[in-house]
């Protein structure tokens, strides 16, 4: 079901992209897997047909159209979970290899390669089985290589090149679910010293061993650029780890402790300029210990994005003031004032806008045993400012504290800040007679509402903005609406739509996924930058609303707005 709504979500992206090829990979993806959850995919193989139609015009050679579904080769790929299509998880680099991760388990048969001569460009061709759908934004470079493409060479053929001036000598790592491809600097003198690089199906064999733990969630540690560089596994969130600050004697420590294991703490050894010592080392709770110890208390920042964490020290002569003993961890705290900023390890040059829904008198929805939406908005508001502060960017929240402000004057700071980003954060409900039965989360953006289900949510967030116009004037008025912002409010409100129901599932398989819609919400018209309302929930639903209001949860939404966010901007920046 995820991965048919998945390709629903990314066709409707491809549409507003007007991407003509990645149209028909989304249709194919939609026809094959509604047909096996016994969906009626007609209207799809039609729309199918009609782009393949119209590609055949462009290209000599006519595509077949007896079939709609997509061609996958299930044969080559080894794995008993043959019907995930979208098998490559990621494609990334790591101490100047190429890592592919994938879903399923592979062998040596999953990857074919072989050299090609096109004087006086050498290239190394990788052909891996499987399919890789953000294969088109990824982009690859190590050192050896003087150019690295990857693309989608089948849809069930991922296909990474290495180019370079001189014959490149390289090897592949077949492991249980990932693929490392390492390049020897040293070029090969002749042409015919060609080779099949040596398969190695047992842990990587390289002299960065000890930098590689595949079977923990801690993948490696390491120093770049005089910062300490963690990279993990699986994704990470705050609450994964705590820091803490203290003096120990003559000394100050700045300690992390981060869950999980790391086979390699004992011979991995870190230094940087301006740090008297760091050391490495496990602890009965299945956590690694990472102490920054020096003899001056040293500001420490740091940033936790999705699989990495980057620790950033700052020399002696920025920490001017005198320094005071610290015994407890340093939270990043939502200051009193709306509008602050707090330095950063990695400052992004992106201006975001939180806007908690309702606040004061207005509590907006309430769920049963008295669960304020108020509450909820104000909550997730907070942790989502946290997130993006760590991760560099600048944030401003319209209430910080049981405030209500009108919402026509909730865009005025995203305006005067010239944010790049408008979010407003609400909680959804129905009915009593309902509340059992509707539950999950949507996200919207402004436009005229389409259909009777917008128009209710709208009227229930529009209730405290008293406006008089008729609807007929109220439409003529959003009609008239910046179309351009429109459609990147679109984009923004897909990419935290799908943030949002990642992060979630990760505890609760059941979210439902109630879309990305459009509609009228007054609180979105004066904002000059693309603007969405995240519904996170029915505060209604019995279930539900108990999810809603428990930090763990709230920290998972956080987070999902959050990788929306990154992801917006990774193809809008």
């Amino acid at each position: 079901m995820q991965q048919y709504r998945t390709a629903k979500m990314d066709y409707l992206k491809a549409l507003i992209d007007k991407d003509e090829e990645k149209k028909i990979v989304e249709l194919k993806k939609i026809i094959l897997y509604g047909e096996q959850l016994n969906k009626d995919v007609t209207p799809d193989k039609k729309k199918l047909q009609i782009l393949e139609a119209k590609g055949n015009k462009d290209v000599s050679t006519p595509r077949k159209l007896e079939s709609a579904t997509p061609i996958i080769n299930n044969s080559n790929l080894s794995s008993s979970n043959k019907d995930s299509y979208n098998s490559i998880k990621s494609v990334y680099t790591s101490n100047n290899t190429i890592i592919v991760d994938f879903n399923v388990d592979i062998n040596e048969k999953d990857i074919k390669f072989f050299k090609l001569n096109q004087n006086p460009i050498y290239k190394d061709v990788f052909d891996i089985n499987g399919h890789f759908r953000d294969a088109e934004p990824t982009r690859l470079a190590i050192n050896g290589a003087d150019k690295i493409g990857i693309g989608q060479f089948k849809p069930d053929v991922l296909r990474i090149v290495l180019s370079n001036k001189k014959n490149l000598n390289t090897s592949y790592t077949v492991n249980k679910k990932q693929i490392i491809i390492s390049v020897n600097e040293t070029s090969i003198k002749k042409d015919e010293d060609i080779y099949t690089p040596k398969v190695n199906n047992s842990s990587l064999e390289t002299k960065n061993e000890q930098n590689f733990d595949l079977e923990n969630s801690i993948r490696s540690m390491e120093t770049q650029n005089n910062k300490i560089i963690i990279k993990f596994n699986k994704s990470y969130y705050k609450r994964d780890i705590q820091f803490v600050r203290y003096k120990n004697g003559s000394s100050y420590e700045n300690v992390f402790n981060i869950k999980g294991k790391y086979k390699y703490t004992e011979p991995t050894k870190l230094e940087i300029d301006g740090v008297d010592k760091i050391v490495i080392s496990n602890n009965e709770k299945n956590e690694v210990k990472l102490r920054i110890i020096n003899n001056y208390n040293q500001k420490i920042n740091y940033v936790l994005n999705d699989k990495e964490l980057t620790i950033t020290t700052f020399p002696k002569e920025k920490n001017e003031e005198k320094t005071k003993e610290i015994q407890t961890p340093a939270p990043i705290v939502v200051p009193q004032a709306i509008a602050t900023t707090t330095p950063q390890a990695k400052a992004i040059n992106k201006t975001i806008v939180i806007d908690p829904g309702h606040g004061g008198d207005d509590a907006g929805a309430v769920g049963p045993n008295k669960r304020y939406e108020k509450i909820i908005n104000l909550n997730v508001s907070k942790t989502l400012y946290s997130i993006l502060k760590q991760r560099g960017y600048k944030v401003y929240l319209t209430r910080s504290d049981d405030t209500f402000i009108k919402v026509m004057n909730r865009t005025v700071l995203a305006n005067e800040k010239n944010a790049d980003l408008f979010i407003s954060i609400h909680t959804n409900s129905v009915p009593k007679e309902k509340a059992n039965e509707i539950d999950g989360i949507e996200t919207f953006f402004l436009s005229p509402a389409r259909n009777e289900r917008a128009k209710r949510v709208a009227a229930l967030e529009n209730k405290s903005d008293i406006r008089e116009m008729s609807d007929s004037s109220k439409d003529v008025f959003l009609e008239s609406l910046n179309r351009p912002r429109i459609t990147a409010s679109h984009k923004f409100a897909i990419d935290v739509q799908a943030g949002l129901l990642q992060s979630t599932r990760t505890k609760y398989k059941d979210i439902n996924d109630s879309g990305v819609r459009e509609g009228p919400f007054w609180v979105l018209v004066g904002a000059q930058m693309p603007s969405i309302l995240v519904e996170l929930g029915y505060v209604s639903h019995p279930t539900e609303s108990k999810r809603l209001y428990d930090k763990n949860y709230q920290q998972l939404l956080a987070n999902g707005i959050a990788n929306g966010v990154d992801s917006y901007f990774s193809k809008n920046p």
